[in-house]
């Protein structure tokens, strides 16, 4: 029992290391790093999109939507990864469970999907090509990952994970919530 709580203890830390050191890493400072690297040239590019569109001014703010998405969709996977899958997001610290709890039940990776919600919300946000290049290097990437991660899982979790992924989509949406049983691993 001791090694239980002491096991999620260290679960709830590394998510929360991650959350705080990491990720601020790839989607504060880089994408800071991206608009001022070329301030002349994000500058030029801002101008330019603004004298043919002004009212895109307006709209960009929108990208903070997107943004705040990401960030709680992140926040709950998290949760959702440590107290239901006893485990992580964070590689080295896997779940003990398949979870299909929360945003899971709506699309197979919400945490990529925030991600990138939170990517192409700064480069709306920041009317930045860079950053519109750089959250589809992001995208581009994940995809990568996740076909090795569904490999494994379909390896592990055999026929119900097989449902799993026809019943819920790798990046869009269910409207109505996924409602089947996983069953443990073989």
């Amino acid at each position: 029992m001791k090694s239980n709580k002491f096991e999620r203890l260290l679960s709830a830390l590394a998510s929360l290391a991650f959350l705080f050191f990491v990720l601020p890493i790839f989607f504060l400072l880089l994408p800071y790093k991206i608009i001022t690297l070329k301030a002349q040239v994000n500058t030029f590019q801002i101008d330019v999109i603004m004298d043919f569109f002004p009212e895109l001014a307006t709209f960009r703010f929108i990208g903070i939507v997107p943004i705040l998405v990401g960030i709680v969709s992140y926040i709950w996977c998290t949760w959702s990864f440590t107290f239901s899958g006893r485990g992580t997001p964070v590689f080295g610290f896997p779940t003990e469970e398949l979870v299909v709890s929360g945003l899971y039940r709506f699309v197979r990776n919400p945490i990529y999907v925030g991600a990138c919600l939170i990517l192409f919300g700064e480069a709306l946000l920041f009317a930045s090509a860079g950053l519109l290049i750089y959250a589809s290097a992001w995208f581009i990437f994940f995809n990568f990952v996740v076909h090795g991660e569904e490999a494994s899982l379909r390896r592990k979790y055999g026929e119900s994970y097989e449902q799993y992924c026809k019943s819920v989509h790798r990046w869009i949406p269910r409207l109505k919530p996924f409602r089947g049983y996983m069953s443990k691993p073989s």
